[in-house]
């Protein structure tokens, strides 16, 4: 009988992921501190959080490859300048939100341990999520990623919104897990491998095995995936739930699911489309579905934000235009391989830019309690009452909009370019149209 050898991971996995097992360990000493910690004692709780992130960031500058990418837990993770630039959002926002949470969790009674300990999983699983470079690594840390925002979703316990918000997110996000997990069971039916390195081999030609004779069944395959997908980046049409979520959850954690674990989501995304590309014989309609996805989001996102009243409902909606506009040059690579490169960076400094003015308006609302969470009427006034909140917000939403000499206008700009070169005229053009009608909305919010 073959003994099966034990393997154990190196310590170059150790160094790739430390800054991930920073976020873990920081996590479970909060929670085991919170035990035996007295009232007085328990005040220090967020200063720890925040310093597990920093720690965490630190650690990240020290060990992360900006330009070769680099693989660990044989090849499960893959870390690269993409993977990079959302990392370093993704503990930015982190940060952010932990900093401006402590009034909020006193106002509403929130247990404080537990939810500075839940962010700090979250933050690792977005981590995990965005180095996924395998198929059942990718579900693991996505399924991570959705449990502790279910069960933080829901941590109002005393406000039935929240917990109507969490039931639903919940309820859908299993649906979406489970179309997920088929699609990723026929994938592997269809090439034989989990790894997207050697699906995108099989893909091409580069290497034997799978069943691509049978296009249809992979093709069904990655139309499963991107249902489960679309739900977790809020893309149209699995768009459904997040109105009520974002608008039932606490305000930092709605800030969370809509930054860092988009940003996630979308460098996974990015990774995973990066292999299928070289899919040189795809059929035409593997396309068109990416290409009526990403232009659904934009118009449903446009659309419905124009007509909301609630302000976390408006940036909902404004998040799943925003989904879409990400995904344009996902679709541009996947048309066109060889601008896969300037498909990556202008997906990099989008994200970036979506971010944190994306955060920034979310943190405009936590600072305001009550009156930032509710009708955009009650914003009337901002200005006199705190002018440095009004500017944040107002350069948020500016930037947001895409105007000019704003971060967010070179994100898009870099978008667009991306598809023109694609020779993608009609979603460019259709990009720059809905970015002017934004205008609208965002502008009210300022009005």
């Amino acid at each position: 009988m073959n003994e099966i050898p034990l393997i154990l991971p190196t310590f170059s996995d150790l160094g790739a992921v430390s800054p991930m097992l920073v976020l873990g360990l920081g996590a479970m000493a909060l929670l085991m501190a919170d035990l035996f910690m007295t009232p007085a004692a328990k005040k220090m709780i967020p200063g720890l959080a925040a310093g597990t992130v920093v720690l965490a960031w630190l650690a990240l500058l020290l060990v992360s490859h900006k330009d070769d990418p680099s693989t660990a837990f044989y090849e499960c993770l893959r870390f690269g300048p993409l993977v990079f630039v959302g990392h370093n959002v993704i503990l930015t926002v982190v940060l952010f939100l932990l900093l401006l949470s402590p009034s909020y969790l006193r106002d509403r009674r929130i247990p404080q341990a537990e939810y500075y300990a839940l962010m700090l999983f979250a933050a690792l699983a977005m981590m995990a999520l965005a180095a996924s470079n395998e198929l059942l690594t990718l579900f693991v840390n996505l399924e991570l990623l959705s449990i502790t925002f279910y069960v933080m979703t829901g941590m109002e316990r005393d406000n039935l919104r929240s917990t109507e918000a969490a039931f639903k997110y919940f309820l859908t996000g299993s649906y979406a897990a489970a179309f997920l997990l088929f699609g990723l069971t026929m994938i592997y039916g269809a090439i034989g491998s989990t790894y997207f390195e050697q699906i995108g081999d099989v893909l091409s030609g580069a290497s034997e095995g799978g069943v691509l004779d049978h296009p249809l069944f992979l093709m069904a395959g990655f139309a499963l995936m991107l249902v489960g997908f679309g739900f977790k980046l809020t893309l149209a049409p699995f768009h459904m739930y997040a109105p009520d979520v974002y608008a039932g959850a606490p305000t930092p954690v709605v800030g969370a699911i809509a930054t860092g674990s988009k940003i996630a989501g979308l460098v996974v995304f990015f990774t995973f489309f990066r292999a299928i590309a070289r899919w040189e014989d795809s059929p035409p309609a593997f396309r068109f579905i990416l290409f009526s996805v990403c232009v659904l989001s934009i118009f449903i996102g446009n659309v419905g934000a124009v007509l909301q009243p609630n302000i976390k409902r408006l940036l909902a909606y404004s998040g799943i235009a925003h989904s879409g506009y990400a995904l344009i040059p996902i679709v541009a690579a996947v048309s066109a391989p060889a601008l896969m490169q300037e498909a990556e960076k202008a997906l990099a400094f989008y994200l970036l830019a979506y971010g944190l003015m994306t955060v920034l308006a979310f943190g405009v609302a936590i600072a305001l309690g009550p009156q930032g969470e509710s009708h955009i009427d009650r914003y009337g006034g901002l200005a006199r009452r705190s002018p440095f909140l009004a500017a944040v917000l107002a350069l948020a939403l500016l930037s947001l909009t895409g105007v000019p000499l704003t971060v967010g206008f070179v994100g898009k700009f870099y978008l667009f370019a991306v598809a023109i070169h694609a020779e993608l005229y009609g979603l460019a053009i259709f990009g720059v149209l809905a970015s002017v009608a934004s205008a609208y909305y965002y502008l009210r919010v300022i009005v």
